[in-house]
């Protein structure tokens, strides 16, 4: 090596990397790791240092936390039952629909920093590398494998080898895109979230149930839940374009549309938000093609979802699951599984938006306004 030459990297070697460490990448890696001898690892650019958004799921996640042996994952610490959900859709006043009543049983209230954490240990303890803190840069096909280079927050190089990459980085698709793998968006949906703390002691015991609480107004709809610790998240959802008409990075702007959902204005008395609020998408949206040459797109990188339909985490699972089966079957040789997960997402996708258009069609006192004339199109 010549003087002042940088010393060469070494590589990671695995067989199959994962781009994303939340429930996809999660359950993907979790699948291999127990149903196969892959080595197997997980790049996450978070340390998950930061609260994420997406509490509520049905229980119809517990099935699929079973199949990757995961199902101890959920705790006191990351989630507590749904005893109901409530909805002012259509009309001020909530139905709500209590869960000892229906077939489905109770939902569930997650948080989800600690569960993402929580999944992502497991990999580490079933001998998978996770590598926390670390971003996607230049991804490289050479031959039948992949040469990724990734970062760590400090910007340190680092550089992984691999034969499959499974793209699970969320709304991002950020290896997808990078390949220039077209999306198709269907909205504009965001979301603008706050966290608030829980009331303060002698506040007095209000009695709140563990419930979702869903409340349309005029140009969005709120959604709150409570999570594990006694906090509760608030998220106004809305139109991209109508952020900055309705000054919703503002602290008056987002009064304002508290003062137009009066269920969830009383559902915050007594607890502050100490952070500003988060704007991040939220928008119903699909890869073209969510399959290709050594790599599959799993969770919110293939499909996401209106936050409305409660599909995000189960989804996740399932596609991360798949994912790996894909995963295998082209590491052993020819796989025709890979049309077949294809078709398979796009079905759901389609049936998906059939559903949301049914939904927001149920709401009709706005139909002049932005947001609600544009769900009402044909």
């Amino acid at each position: 090596m010549s003087a002042g030459a940088a010393p060469a990297i070494d590589a990671i070697d695995v067989d199959v990397a994962i781009i994303g460490g939340g429930p996809a990448g999660a359950a993907a890696a979790l699948t291999l790791l127990r149903y196969t001898r892959r080595r197997v690892a997980v790049i996450e650019r978070s340390a998950f240092e930061t609260p994420r958004i997406g509490e509520s799921t049905s229980s119809s996640i517990l099935s699929l936390l079973g199949f990757v042996g995961a199902s101890h994952v959920l705790s006191e610490h990351t989630a507590q039952p749904a005893a109901a959900a409530a909805a002012a859709w259509g009309g001020p006043e909530p139905m709500v629909r209590h869960a000892l009543f229906t077939s489905q049983g109770d939902g569930l209230l997650l948080d989800r920093r600690a569960f993402d954490a929580r999944l992502c240990d497991e990999v580490a303890a079933r001998g998978g590398r996770v590598l926390l803190g670390h971003g996607l840069g230049r991804a490289v096909r050479r031959g039948e494998r992949w040469e990724l280079e990734l970062a760590t927050a400090a910007g340190e190089p680092v550089a992984l080898r691999c034969r499959f990459v499974i793209d699970a980085s969320g709304r991002r698709a950020s290896f997808a895109r990078q390949l220039g793998a077209p999306v198709h968006r269907d909205d504009a949906l965001v979301g603008v979230a706050l966290r608030f703390a829980p009331r303060p002691p002698g506040d007095g015991d209000r009695g709140e149930p563990a419930a979702t609480l869903v409340e349309a107004t005029a140009d969005g709809w709120w959604y709150t839940a409570p999570v594990p610790g006694g906090e509760l998240v608030a998220v106004f959802m809305t139109d991209a374009p109508l952020v900055r008409a309705l000054r919703l990075t503002e602290p008056d702007g987002v009064d304002d549309a508290l003062d137009a959902a009066p269920l969830t204005r009383a559902r915050l008395t007594g607890r502050a938000a100490p952070a500003p609020p988060r704007i991040s998408s939220a928008c119903s949206r699909r890869l073209a093609e969510p399959v290709g040459p050594g790599w599959v797109a799993a969770g919110d990188a293939a499909a996401s979802f209106d936050p409305l339909s409660s599909m995000g985490i189960g989804h996740a699972l399932w596609t991360g699951s798949h994912a790996a089966r894909l995963a295998e079957d082209v590491l052993l040789g020819p796989s025709s599984f890979a049309a077949e997960y294809s078709a398979v997402l796009q079905q759901q996708y389609d049936q998906y938006l059939a559903l949301r258009r049914r939904y927001y069609r149920l709401e009709r006192r706005w139909l002049d306004r932005p947001f609600w004339r544009s769900r009402h199109a044909a």
